[in-house]
């Protein structure tokens, strides 16, 4: 069956192996192309603002994905066409963008920048840890079954969203500390997403349909509002809350 598989794969021309998850992956890994890209064409507060908001649309994206490979056909490219566009969107971008935060708004010292680099570089690896042990466990069984219910250790796209959530309110409320934070939070996620501890799938339609919903209208205030304060608040709650979700299934 492998053989068969791979003969149709190398056989097809790649772009009639593409579905519309796989199209939705490739907009998440644009996005943090693009998210990249303008980090390193300027460093402004804007240019870091538009790549932060790009990164959080990448991980709306992200879940739109996983819902409509729920309900069509998949391709044989999909799951490696996700874990390579999370990488881009949620290991690389954030790091760069926290990197750039550091070194140029955050008053870190030119004796520290090799501590930030050292940070940002942990961050990439452990996010590709975390979906290398993902895409390792994934089986045939597993697939038939729906996909899986738990995650083992803490996704990277939740890790993204955090650290631009984060960022963001730091650049809008211009937090004194926020150096030492950004950095306590990229060691904190280091280690839960490199870790055994299991989390709630929230590709789960009863989770990710409401999730969606709050990142919609929180999307919508910032479009309004141009400040992205309050939602940042809210999006950091929010994932605290998934953070901590482990502790809420052990004491049942």
């Amino acid at each position: 069956m492998g053989t068969e598989k791979n003969s149709t794969i190398n056989s097809e021309s790649i772009l009639k192996l593409i579905k519309m998850p796989d199209l939705l992956s490739i907009c998440n890994a644009l996005l943090g192309f693009t998210a990249i890209i303008l980090v390193l064409t300027s460093v402004s507060e804007e240019a870091i603002k538009n790549a932060l908001v790009l990164i959080l649309v990448a991980a709306v994206i992200d879940g739109l994905d996983g819902m409509v490979a729920r309900t069509i056909e998949c391709s044989p490219l999909g799951k490696y066409l996700d874990s390579l566009a999370d990488m881009i969107s949620f290991g690389v971008a954030p790091a760069i963008v926290a990197y750039a935060l550091l070194t140029n708004y955050l008053q870190v010292s030119y004796l520290c920048i090799d501590v930030v680099l050292a940070f940002c570089g942990a961050y990439v690896i452990c996010g590709l840890l975390r979906l290398a042990r993902f895409d390792a466990s994934a089986s045939l069984e597993s697939a038939q079954k729906g996909g899986r219910k738990d995650f083992v250790g803490f996704p990277i796209t939740g890790g993204a969203i955090l650290l631009a959530a984060f960022m963001l309110l730091a650049v809008e409320a211009h937090i004194s500390p926020c150096s030492s934070i950004l950095i306590g939070l990229m060691c904190a996620l280091c280690i839960l997403m490199t870790s055994r501890i299991r989390y709630r799938n929230i590709k789960d339609m009863r989770i990710a349909i409401p999730v969606g919903l709050v990142f919609l209208t929180l999307f919508i205030f910032y479009i309004c509002s141009l400040q992205f304060v309050y939602p940042a608040v809210v999006i950091l709650a929010l994932t605290a809350i998934y953070i901590c979700s482990p502790l809420v299934r052990v004491l049942r």
